[in-house]
């Protein structure tokens, strides 16, 4: 069973692998892509629960805007550092260009944020989490929708990976899209399948 199982992962693309959903509509739209554009990152963070000690598991770590702007600036220039390479960056839509509309979902710090320290006033600074981010990427070109690509990152705290950064986790996130995204559009049919 594991041989076969280790065949057919083999057989999937690697853009494929790294987005929990990919739908091309119009495989043909992204033939030919030369210039990209990356819009700003639009924020649809989950709200935090109300109640103010004692998150009870799966319920969403408190993120302070000012964090989440400076996240969603970090998503912005790791898309446009993947694409730099093979494709030319314009900074603005216009006929061919393809227009790639970020939308953060989701964000996890792997440390405490001040936003935690405030809600737990108790916390150690030394705690560490699985962090970890979602995304929604919108693909258009020439005004019309031609694709949709969408990932939850989340790491373990079994991986064996330090914890140093706050948002470590979230940003080895970033980076993964960033590598994976120009795959998708060099080779759209592929990674749709």
């Amino acid at each position: 069973m594991r041989t076969v199982l280790s065949l057919a992962l083999a057989a999937l693309p690697a853009a494929a692998l790294a987005f929990d959903s990919v739908r091309i509509d119009d495989p043909a739209a992204l033939q030919g892509v030369r210039q990209v554009h990356v819009a700003e990152v639009a924020l649809a963070l989950p709200e935090p629960p109300a109640h103010r000690f004692a998150l009870r598991s799966g319920e969403p770590r408190p993120v302070r805007p000012r964090d989440a702007k400076a996240r969603a600036e970090a998503l912005t220039q790791a898309l446009r550092r993947g694409l730099d390479d093979g494709f030319e960056l314009v900074a603005a839509p216009g006929p061919g260009v393809l227009v790639v509309r970020p939308t953060l979902e989701g964000l996890a710090s792997s440390r405490p944020t001040f936003a935690d320290h405030q809600r737990q006033p108790g916390l150690s600074s030394q705690s560490v989490y699985a962090g970890g981010a979602s995304v929604r990427l919108q693909l258009e070109r020439d005004g019309r929708a031609v694709g949709e690509l969408a990932d939850r990152y989340s790491s373990s705290l079994a991986d064996g990976m330090p914890r140093v950064g706050i948002w470590q986790d979230a940003d080895r996130a970033f980076s993964r899209w960033s590598r994976q995204l120009p795959e998708v559009l060099r080779q759209p049919t592929l990674a749709a399948r």
